[in-house]
Parts: structure tokens; C-alpha cells; sequence
């Protein structure tokens, strides 16, 4: 039988100013008078058994919960879990882990979700990973734009890749989800961004080429050419556009961004050196007013590659 069935069931609320009453007094007259037998009651801590005694048990009953008008009563005290190791699984609404084999695999369940919450799953299997997750144009989505890493490689000598669950599936399919995974023995720190599908009018986090294959301007080298002969192209694709006015460095071999100089009326003759991905349907063309001996974007006369 269990005995468990026959314990009262009390509510905070049933207690209030009752800790003085009548049941109260003779239920912590019976906890003291009598020196309690010891009986096991075992829990599972990192694979062991633990034992506590009846008495400590007692006093948690008189120090937490009185009983008015009953002519018993009993407290169960929550377990008291010794240290751990950290899990090897681990799950809430934005992130699923799970170790398989030697690498951890976390895959993304709410690609909207706060990035504080990948961030507590990670945590939970004692990886120092900070993931965000943040709208990238289509053909980055699913792939890891940016990343920033301390510590040792694992003894494989990997640390951190993306892919797919189930692998190699199409994202956007039903079903497919994008993961995130990370060598077991690898420890360090991490700050990771990951690419999502944007929403309507989102502005892309990570920009990248629009000349790229895949991208608005696919197959179109602007780079060189005039803002006048860039923004037709753009016209003709049906496309928006919006302009960056970017400060070369002396000797052409970086560049900076002033916002003072955003406000200057961009002409059809200012030199465009590259077109990178601002939101869907919009490119951002990068410009300065004066012709330029090399591209200050890539410190060469060669866009990226593509």
C-alpha cells in the first residue's frame, strides 16, 4: 500500500494564523518528545545513493508548515541534490541538445527567440557558447556569419560548425531545422552568430555582396562603375536602393564610415565600389565621390571572391 495516500493535503492559504492553534502545538509536541527511528530515504545523486534521517526531516516540517485541526500530519521535504557534472541532453522552447557521440548538437526550434535562450541551453550541457540568431540574406541562412573564439580546439581539433537536422535536408522544408554543433571535449568561449530567414522589411544583420550568386544582382560586376550606371541595373531588376558614403583610408587599403557624411546628396558620377544586401528587394551601394585608384572595400581593384 501507499502510504503516501493517506497524507493530508494542506494549502498555504488553510495556515493562515493558525500556527498557534491547537494542532500546531500538538503536532510539535509530538515531533519533540520523541527521538525519531532513522529511515532510509534514498535519491539519486550522480549515480549514487544517498541517505538522510527522519529527524532532519522532522525539523524541516516544524521550521516550514503548521496543521490546525488535524489529528496528523506529515512534510515531505524536497531532495537535497549534491553537485553535479553537466547534463548531457538539454531542452526548452527556442533550443534542443543532445550529445551524440563526440559533439553536441543544438538544434534551433524558435529562430525568433530570445537569444538568452540558446545561450541557458548551452550553459545547461557546460558550453560557453553565446548564440544569437539573426535575419541574413537567403543564401546565408543556416550558415554561421560571424564568430569569435577563446580557448583550446577540442582533441579532435574542431570546436564549432552549422548544419542541418535531419542532415543535409533543405531549409524551409517541413521538417528541417538548422543545428549548431559543437565538439565535446572543446572548452573555451564562444560568441557565434547564426543566419535566419528574414521577415518582411527586416534588415539583414550580416550583409554580403548582392553580386554573389544567389544574391539581387547575380551576375553583375558594379564595382568600378558609376553610380548612374549601377542604380539602371538596379531599376531594371526592379530593385531599391540605398547608399553608404564611405571615407577611404590614405592609401586606399580600408575605408571608414562617417555618419556626418550620410546626409550628402549621392550624384549619378560618384564611383560605386560594392553593392551589399540591405533587406529584401533593397542593395546598399557603397560610394565615395572621388575615383579611386583601387577599391578601398577589399584594398584591391577585385571584389570578393565570388
Amino acid at each position: 500500500m501507499n502510504e503516501l495516500q493517506h497524507l493530508a493535503r494542506v494549502r498555504d492559504e488553510d495556515l493562515t494564523g493558525q500556527a498557534s492553534g491547537a494542532g500546531a502545538r500538538a503536532l510539535l509536541a509530538s515531533i519533540t518528545s520523541e527521538e525519531p527511528a532513522v529511515e532510509p530515504a534514498v535519491e539519486p545523486i550522480a549515480g549514487r545513493a544517498r541517505r538522510r534521517s527522519s529527524r532532519w526531516r522532522a525539523r524541516l516540517a516544524v521550521g516550514g508548515v503548521a496543521v490546525a485541526g488535524l489529528a496528523a500530519a506529515a512534510v515531505i521535504a524536497p531532495a537535497v541534490l549534491g553537485p553535479r557534472g553537466p547534463a548531457s541532453s538539454y531542452a526548452n522552447s527556442a533550443i534542443d541538445i543532445e550529445l551524440r557521440g563526440d559533439t553536441y548538437v543544438a538544434t534551433i526550434k524558435d529562430p525568433l527567440a530570445d537569444h538568452a535562450r540558446y545561450t541557458e541551453g548551452f550553459k545547461a550541457v557546460g558550453l560557453n557558447v553565446n548564440l544569437e540568431v539573426v535575419p541574413v540574406p537567403p543564401t546565408q541562412v543556416g550558415q554561421l556569419t560571424g564568430m569569435r573564439l577563446s580557448g583550446r580546439l577540442a582533441p579532435n581539433g574542431q570546436s564549432i560548425a552549422n548544419g542541418t537536422t535531419p542532415e543535409g535536408c533543405r531549409l524551409g522544408s517541413e521538417g528541417c531545422a538548422m543545428t549548431v554543433e559543437v565538439a565535446r571535449g572543446w572548452t573555451g568561449w564562444a560568441s557565434v552568430q547564426l543566419g535566419r530567414a528574414a521577415r518582411p522589411g527586416e534588415k539583414y544583420q550580416n550583409w554580403r555582396s548582392a553580386m554573389k550568386k544567389g544574391e539581387m544582382l547575380e551576375g553583375y560586376r558594379a564595382d568600378g562603375k558609376t553610380v548612374g550606371e549601377v542604380m539602371a541595373e538596379v531599376r531594371r531588376r526592379g530593385l531599391k536602393a540605398v547608399f553608404q558614403i564611405i571615407t577611404p583610408a590614405p592609401d586606399n587599403g580600408g575605408y571608414g564610415v562617417e555618419s556626418k557624411r550620410q546626409s550628402a546628396e549621392v550624384g549619378d558620377d560618384w564611383m560605386v565600389w560594392e553593392v551589399q544586401s540591405e533587406e529584401a528587394g533593397v542593395v546598399r551601394l557603397m560610394v565615395t565621390k572621388e575615383r579611386l585608384p583601387k577599391n578601398p572595400v577589399y584594398g584591391d581593384t577585385k571584389i570578393v571572391d565570388e
